[in-house]
């Protein structure tokens, strides 16, 4: 009788194992599939008190359409607002030399961090203004780093040659999903930070009229 009761158990056993592993996928892949509630920070971090949050402005890709397989970068998104600190990085140039973003702050009043890609339509038009304003600007600290995300190195160095990028260039060869792009909720390009030399983010997502409007309120250009 026993032998037939273990028999009887591990028969019964194997398809409730089963049935319960097959309802757990499927709230897994609910969850995934579903729009995650985040609540973005409302008070600045510690160190970015300066920031004026009731001056911040609109910025591009409010209306960009949830994506369960950009779930990492859709929070790190709604996290990462005006007032808080940005991620540090390190990242190379075209020549290979490693560049990181607390350096480039040590030197600079503010910096535009711009994710592009060769394919970008709207992040190459933005290119012909944001070296207006990077000239205007530039002796005030303003400074620009733009990193591509070009899967393929030789279409980042093309694009490179024939934009003429006068700034710090830099590339992560992973397109939405490197670390950094990652760590800074990069779900969809343009994507831009506006950054001062404490790393607090000031401003994102903003279009170049608005940016422009930004810089020259920062530097009594008005």
């Amino acid at each position: 009788m026993a032998t037939r009761t273990v028999k009887i158990v591990l028969l019964v056993g194997v398809p409730i194992a089963l049935f319960v592993a097959g309802i757990t996928l499927v709230g897994i892949l609910r969850s995934q599939n579903s729009i995650p509630n985040i609540v973005p920070p409302t008070k600045p971090a510690a160190g970015c008190e300066h920031i004026p949050l009731d001056e911040v402005l609109p910025g591009i890709g409010s209306d960009v359409q949830y994506k369960a397989y950009r779930r990492k970068q859709y929070i790190n998104d709604k996290k990462l607002v005006p007032g808080q600190k940005v991620p540090n990085f390190t990242l190379a140039t075209l020549d290979g030399e490693e560049v990181s973003l607390t350096n480039v702050l040590k030197e600079h009043d503010t910096v535009l961090i711009d994710f592009w890609t060769s394919t970008c339509g709207p992040c190459i038009a933005s290119f012909p203004k944001l070296k207006e304003l990077r000239s205007q600007y530039s002796d005030d600290g303003f400074e620009i780093i733009s990193v591509a995300l070009d899967t393929e190195r030789e279409d980042w160095v093309d694009a490179s040659a024939e934009y003429e990028l006068p700034w710090i260039e830099l590339g992560e060869q992973e397109h939405f999903y490197g670390k950094v792009a990652t760590l800074y909720g990069v779900r969809f390009i343009p994507k831009s930070y506006l950054v001062d030399s404490e790393g607090c983010l000031i401003q994102k997502d903003l279009q170049t009229e608005s940016l422009e409007q930004v810089l020259a309120s920062r530097y009594n250009d008005v």
